[in-house]
């Protein structure tokens, strides 16, 4: 569900203008009516944010061996144990998607002399619950995971929060031009014409990365503390009126 207190940042940007077009030279036809009416043009930026309903993270479970196999075997026993510790967790099987894997010669010295085999395995993970995210990768972590990375946010709410987003750029934008209206001596009129634009993430919120190594061990409590942040929509609208003059 959506904030129940959406905020609209004060992300603010102004055009604003009153255009008086030249009367006709003698003999010259006139022009369109729109052309030769003064107009009012401003324009509008809202940012409406809400706050995320879910998180996938990236977690990967590497090891090193002396040959291809052994590096293979050793990590596919590794990510039994993840991909076990995960759905105990509360993640459904669904949720859990391979992202990545490689088998590799591994070297030293400088890349020198050859040095054993590494092999990398890298699962997605939906979580659908933002509390939950810490308890899931310290689960992983106890289990063999070794890299968490690429923690991104997303929101189901985020459609709603860029419609929200756009009636607030349309909004300032015309209460912007009232006022010119207003101030040049005369009305808005009606409207002439009018566009917008937004902007979200694409899907998800890029947040933070993090890589941990060497973990033999379950990490002691606390859960690990993931703090998530707000996602937001913004967006902007231009639009022109009619000046009616003052009588």
């Amino acid at each position: 569900m959506q904030k129940s207190a959406t905020s609209f940042v004060a992300a603010f940007s102004l055009i604003a203008s009153v255009l008086f077009a030249a009367t006709p030279a003698p003999g010259q036809a006139p022009s369109t009516a729109s052309a030769r009416e003064p107009e009012v043009v401003a324009s509008g930026t809202a940012e409406v944010r809400t706050a995320p309903t879910f998180a996938n993270v990236t977690i990967a479970v590497t090891t090193s061996a002396g040959t291809a196999a052994e590096a293979a075997s050793q990590n596919a026993t590794k990510m039994a144990s993840t991909m076990n510790a995960l759905r105990q967790a509360g993640i459904a099987p669904e949720d859990i998607t391979t992202q990545g894997y490689s088998l590799e010669q591994a070297y030293e010295n400088q890349g020198r002399r050859a040095a054993g085999f590494t092999a990398r395995n890298a699962l997605q993970v939906h979580i659908s619950r933002i509390d939950r995210i810490g308890a899931v990768i310290d689960a992983a972590i106890a289990a063999g995971a070794a890299n968490i990375s690429s923690i991104q946010y997303g929101s189901a709410n985020m459609e709603e929060t860029r419609r929200s987003a756009v009636a607030e750029a349309v909004r300032r934008a015309r209460a912007d031009a009232a006022l010119i209206a207003t101030a040049a001596g005369g009305t808005l009129g009606r409207l002439i014409s009018i566009t917008s634009s937004a902007g979200t993430p694409p899907g998800y919120g890029r947040l933070m990365e993090i890589e941990l190594t060497g973990m033999v061990s379950p990490p002691p409590p606390p859960t690990s503390v993931i703090a998530p942040r707000d996602l937001s929509a913004v967006a902007s609208a231009f639009g022109r009126w009619e000046f009616v003059t003052g009588h």
